[in-house]
């Protein structure tokens, strides 16, 4: 994706933050409001969540484990 698209997507998401005053919170519940609404317009597919279950490992292979601490 060019830097043009980017920034654009970059300038029209602080668009929306800026309309609820950078409140987390009330960002989260207007996503989840737009999400309601396209859900029930039938408009849009939307995937399930993924299952709590982690996926098995195959054998002979190991999982790369990413250290987070500094």
């Amino acid at each position: 994706m060019a830097d043009y698209e980017i920034d654009e997507i970059r300038r029209i998401r602080q668009k929306i933050s800026a309309r609820f005053n950078h409140d987390v919170n009330k960002l989260i519940a207007h996503y989840q409001a737009l999400e309601r609404e396209y859900w029930k317009s039938g408009k849009y597919k939307f995937v399930d969540p993924p299952s709590e279950k982690p996926e098995p490992t195959k054998p002979g292979t190991k999982k790369r484990q990413i250290d987070l601490d500094p």
